[in-house]
């Protein structure tokens, strides 16, 4: 029963793939020339363990007639042949439709089927998502729509379920300027199947403080979530210096705050920035005073701080190639045998070697262990 119904959502998709590719190189090509396009992926990945191992594989072909385009697909994992994509995208009048199907042919199992279709009526754009998935009660429909009236923009989206058809979620966003305080200002309600009414979400973004302290700017964001269990305050600040050549720095801090609405503590949480040496050059740097924060600040959680550097790159045909260099530190005691505690070395770059070949790098190097790892990726474009 289960290998038959799938075998029905994959027949689904194909035909209705083969139907939009059809109509649309048909409807839309005439008169046009056609182009073929796409590239070749090969990642090889090095490990102390494994010296070589081809960890990816993907070929990507684009055929364009007109204003309509069908691509292919495939992706190999591990020398495994798991996902195979099909697309197509074309307008019909002043409806643009697209339908993607995705399956594994590895089994011959169906992934996804997924079609969408955007138009513009009376200033308003609307836009929908159908996505087919097996297990078929995980698949739903979803209609947006966006506009504005005078300074407010708004967004509306509705999710139906379709095996079997029903109300999941929804919600009402409006977003204005506060001229007085060149701050954004937000709004949403969000409702659910579930709790009918999920929550309320008020923001407030890049409100001013002060312009010029000591060289400094000082901006506040909050947002303010009332739901029926909770009511949550997520206060923001950020100072932003304008010192020498490092004029992009920000020291991030936050409002501890308790019901209701009684401020009980001021912090500092950390710091990040960038300075740029040259048009080439550029030094980052971020610091993170709470290891909660870390991720969120130097992008790796066990690491408290990162200073890194990148430059461009010689690079053929136009393109632009670049070269990044980050180093994270722990927070003492690190292991022992680490210059001033840092933990990791991360290395990347990529470039353009000839109109039709690039290479790209990216390496790991734990400085407390020998789990290093190194990643080739070779891309043959036409």
């Amino acid at each position: 029963m289960e290998t038959n119904r799938t075998r029905r959502l994959l027949l689904i998709g194909i035909c209705a793939f083969i139907s939009l590719t059809g109509f649309a190189l048909t409807a839309n090509g005439q008169g046009s020339n056609l182009t073929l396009g796409g590239l070749f992926d090969l990642t090889i990945t090095t490990t102390p363990t494994t010296p070589a191992s081809l960890t990816k594989t993907s070929i990507n072909l684009v055929l364009g007639w007109g204003e309509a385009s069908a691509s292919l697909d495939a992706r190999l994992s591990n020398s495994s042949f798991d996902t195979l994509s099909l697309s197509a995208s074309a307008p019909l009048g002043g409806i643009n439709l697209n339908s993607s199907l995705r399956f594994n042919p590895s089994t011959v199992s169906f992934i996804s089927w997924q079609s969408g279709a955007t138009f513009t009526l009376l200033d308003l754009a609307f836009s929908n998502v159908t996505s087919v998935v097996d297990p078929q009660t995980n698949s739903y429909t979803q209609w947006s729509v966006t506009g504005a009236a005078n300074d407010i923009s708004f967004q509306g989206s509705i999710k139906l379920g379709i095996c079997p058809l029903e109300f999941w979620e929804a919600s009402v966003c409006g977003n204005w300027v506060w001229f007085d305080c060149f701050a954004t200002m937000g709004i949403c309600a969000a409702f659910d199947c579930t709790s009918g009414f999920r929550n309320i979400t008020t923001t407030l973004t890049d409100l001013v403080l002060f312009e010029d302290f000591w060289g400094i700017k000082g901006t506040f964001d909050a947002a303010i979530v009332f739901s029926a269990e909770e009511k949550v305050l997520t206060p923001t600040l950020r100072f932003t210096p304008s010192w020498f050549f490092c004029s992009d720095i920000e020291l991030l801090g936050e409002i501890a705050v308790a019901p209701p609405l009684t401020i009980q503590n001021l912090g500092f949480y950390g710091i990040r920035g960038q300075c740029t040496v040259s048009d080439c050059v550029t030094f980052t740097f971020a610091d993170s005073l709470d290891d909660a924060k870390n991720s969120s600040i130097t992008g790796k959680a066990a690491y408290f701080e990162r200073f890194g550097i990148s430059a461009c790159l010689p690079s053929c045909c136009g393109s632009e190639g670049n070269l990044e260099i980050d180093a994270y530190f722990e927070r003492p005691p690190a292991p022992s045998g680490t210059l001033f505690g840092m933990g990791l070395i991360t290395v990347s770059f990529e470039f353009q070697l000839f109109s039709n070949f690039a290479f790209a790098f990216d390496g790991e190097f734990p400085l407390a262990s020998s789990n290093w790892e190194l990643a080739w990726t070779f891309r043959v474009l036409w």
